[in-house]
């Protein structure tokens, strides 16, 4: 006769499993720390999921990080515009990162060795891309260098939040704290990279006006 598989054992399992890879990692996880997680038997395990690869692509869906790029593109072109949609972009995303919660601290902070491990570094690039589409002029070096950093903190924080969250409430709290904290600051950083952009043009103007005047 055929076992017959339990959707509430798969659902523990794939609690277990999401645990451990947010808070070890996928190569600092193996198949017996989840059946300990999920106070079941590896054996057990391997009757529902063949391979810790194939239990982490059920739990960590290989359409994620397209569906919270979408979400993070929405927010941050609200932002941009001004749009009345900028309360609501935002809720969408934070109601994103609290249904994955997990999955989430797993893409931004815990993706080595995972078919995820380049989106740490992408989702920082994202974000960096979007504040320069956002200048007067593409930021030189050291603007693109403090933006790289102040973006990957960005991604630390949330995965940073999302881990030591109590609840929905509370997590929805800090991500509120923190956007009120790092959103002012973004735009004065902008500014000011902006004003450097257009003190270098207007160097850029005045050496070629006296080139001019000597030639």
């Amino acid at each position: 006769m055929a076992q017959v598989l339990k959707a509430t054992v798969r659902a523990n399992i794939q609690e277990a499993a999401l645990r451990c890879f947010a808070g070890q990692g996928y190569g600092g996880t193996s198949m017996a720390d989840i059946a300990a997680a999920a106070g079941t038997a590896p054996a057990n395990l391997y009757r529902y999921y063949p391979s810790k690869e194939a239990l982490f692509d059920a739990v960590v869906p290989a359409d994620l990080a397209r569906r919270h790029d979408f979400l993070l593109d929405t927010r941050i072109a609200a932002l941009a515009e001004g749009s009345a949609r900028e309360a609501a972009t935002a809720a969408e995303l934070l109601d994103f990162w609290l249904e994955h919660r997990l999955a989430m601290i797993v893409l931004l902070d815990k993706a080595v060795d995972t078919r995820f491990a380049a989106y740490p570094a992408a989702f920082v690039e994202r974000l960096v891309a979007h504040a320069a589409d956002a200048l007067d002029g593409a930021p030189p070096p050291p603007h693109d260098e403090i933006l790289h950093l102040v973006f990957d903190n960005t991604r630390k924080a949330i995965a940073r939040i999302l881990a030591t969250g109590a609840d929905r409430e509370h997590t929805g709290a800090l991500i509120a704290a923190f956007w009120s904290y790092q959103l002012p600051g973004l735009r004065g950083l902008m500014a000011y990279i902006n004003a450097d952009l257009k003190n270098r043009a207007e160097g850029v103007d005045e050496l070629v006006g006296l080139r001019r005047e000597v030639g």
